[in-house]
């Protein structure tokens, strides 16, 4: 030995490394490879610590820090592991603070894997994400929105929805279904006039989580003639929620319509319409021989249903009496 420091950057340098993981190293070992000068070195750094850790906080903190680092590969090492490591990482106060300055960083997917990180780690509320809404890439956006969903924050929800972006509204519909609290049904009602035809299509399928209000089912019972499929199985879907008296008549009408998805939707909400519903049932008979087996198998579900309904309804007074004589 010299005492020289060891020269830094190289092929050479990355086998030294590959060397070393044979060995199970340890933090303190693999630092200098993990300030190295080639960003080669530094990102096969990343991967030997997250093969040779044992316990978690320190590599946890590293692994954030490295979403800063100038180089990209490195980065885009980061972003993986913090995705892949998940379940095991131990968010300190380093770790968090990284995340949040990594938040304001110039590469969008960087922007990204922090606020995944934050949310997924419970280490930011419904203010912090709000705020971080104002971020110009849409893809950051809707992982906000999976945060706020995550909080159940249905009136930052509800704000969001007015986004510019058509993938961000849908991602609030869908978070709205995945939430599922009544009080969304307002928010979806919006969407479901949105201009584009898969956020209008999310929101009405929505409604079969949140519950189809008197008006969210007369906006599923016109979009059950619109010439998007996807809407008309949204529609279907909603209806299975709805006010049975108002809803029965339109899913009947469904289950003709020439695309297989809305017919299985809406044999599907007929299902669970059946009961005391003959006319309900003879759609669902005739649906038994749709020429999808989808279709086929969700009308013969439906009827099966029905019939344990009628096996399990309690008799009447007067059948109870007339019984008894």
């Amino acid at each position: 030995m010299t005492g020289s420091a060891p020269a830094q950057g190289g092929p050479h340098r990355i086998v030294a490394l590959l060397e070393l993981a044979d060995e199970a190293p340890t933090m303190v070992e693999l630092a200098e490879f993990l300030t190295d000068t080639d960003p080669g070195v530094r990102r096969t750094a990343l991967t030997v610590l997250s093969e040779a850790a044992e316990s978690w906080e320190e590599p946890s903190a590293v692994f954030a820090a490295a979403l800063l680092d100038p180089a990209e590969p490195v980065r885009r090492a980061a972003i993986e592991l913090l995705s892949e490591l998940r379940e095991v990482l131990v968010p300190g106060e380093d770790f968090t603070r990284s995340l949040r300055e990594a938040c304001g960083h110039p590469d969008a997917d960087v922007r990204s894997a922090a606020v995944v990180a934050l949310w997924r780690h419970r280490l930011c509320g419904i203010e912090e994400l709000t705020a971080l809404l104002s971020d110009p890439d849409e893809s950051v956006r809707c992982e906000i929105v999976l945060g706020l969903v995550s909080l159940d924050a249905l009136d930052a929800l509800a704000d969001t929805a007015d986004d510019p972006a058509a993938a961000v509204r849908l991602a609030v519909a869908r978070g709205l279904a995945a939430v599922g609290d009544p009080r969304g049904a307002a928010t979806l009602i919006r969407l479901a006039e949105d201009a584009d035809v898969l956020v209008r299509a999310a929101a009405l399928s929505a409604m079969a989580h949140t519950g189809c209000t008197e008006q969210a089912a007369a906006l599923a019972r016109t979009a059950l003639a619109d010439p998007a499929w996807q809407i008309r199985q949204g529609a279907a879907a909603a209806l299975a929620v709805a006010d049975p008296q108002e809803a029965a008549a339109p899913l009947i009408a469904a289950t003709q319509d020439t695309n297989l998805d809305v017919r299985k939707a809406a044999v599907r909400a007929l299902g669970g319409l059946s009961a005391g519903r003959p006319e309900v049932r003879a759609a669902l008979e005739a649906a038994v021989a749709d020429v999808d087996a989808d279709v086929r198998a969700f009308a013969r579900m439906g009827l099966t249903d029905a019939r344990t309904d009628l096996t399990e309804t309690p008799p009447t007074d007067t059948a109870q009496a007339e019984g008894d004589h």
